[in-house]
């Protein structure tokens, strides 16, 4: 199955088992390519559901669905994360993901270096276009390099797919989407930990998120 085929799929069943939150499948189809090649360190299409990524309903659900991985928000103002199990310094990590709502806001992304849970990097982009670099540090969540969010064109927005990538390399992060540089900065609190997949929710809960092919590559 190509990048995206199982992704779509999946939205083809949830939007015909809900058709509130239904829309043109053919708009929200990323076929961006990967912006880098590299050697894989580290890859899973969740086709195994022991592959090892969490399975449990706190604060939502965390679950492997017809081969892809699923991660639902169902509390406001909550991020919900599950972790690949792994222990990697530099790295440039790949993930598909769509999300198909129904809440009008969510973010989603990836985690590198997470020594445990109250200190990581966390890369995200948002369904209205925005994207920051983060880091969660003794239980507290920091902007770096900004005040803020900042929106890109690059994110596809809504109910929509988007290839996105995380780079930590040495004190440098940055961030991608659909192929395109989003941006780079700098911060040295973290040099080694575990990948993984992250979801937030603002102030309306119920927010999906699905996950395919997540890659590492030594960068």
């Amino acid at each position: 199955m190509n990048t995206m085929e199982s992704i779509k799929a999946v939205l083809v069943l949830v939007v015909l088992a809900a058709a509130s939150w239904a829309c043109d499948l053919g708009d929200i189809i990323s076929q961006q390519e990967s912006s880098t090649s590299g050697d894989i360190i580290f890859f899973d299409d969740f086709s195994d559901p022991e592959s090892g990524w969490e399975r449990n309903s706190e604060g939502g659900v965390k679950e492997y669905y017809q081969g892809i991985y699923h991660i639902m928000v169902e509390s406001s103002n909550y991020f919900s994360w599950s972790l690949a199990h792994q222990s990697l310094g530099d790295v440039r990590v790949k993930v598909d993901l769509a999300y198909i709502g129904p809440a009008d806001l969510a973010e989603m992304g990836i985690i590198c270096r997470l020594q445990d849970n109250n200190n990581f990097y966390f890369f995200t982009i948002r369904s209205d276009g925005g994207f920051a670099i983060l880091k969660r540090q003794g239980g507290n969540e920091y902007f770096i390099g900004t005040d803020g969010y900042t929106t890109s064109t690059a994110i596809n927005q809504g109910v929509a797919t988007n290839l996105i990538e995380a780079e930590c390399a040495g004190p440098n992060l940055s961030l991608y989407a659909n192929g395109q540089h989003l941006m780079t900065v700098n911060d040295a609190s973290f040099q080694l930990g575990d990948v993984g997949l992250i979801v937030g929710a603002f102030d309306q809960p119920d927010v999906n998120v699905y996950f395919d092919n997540f890659e590492v590559i030594q960068p």
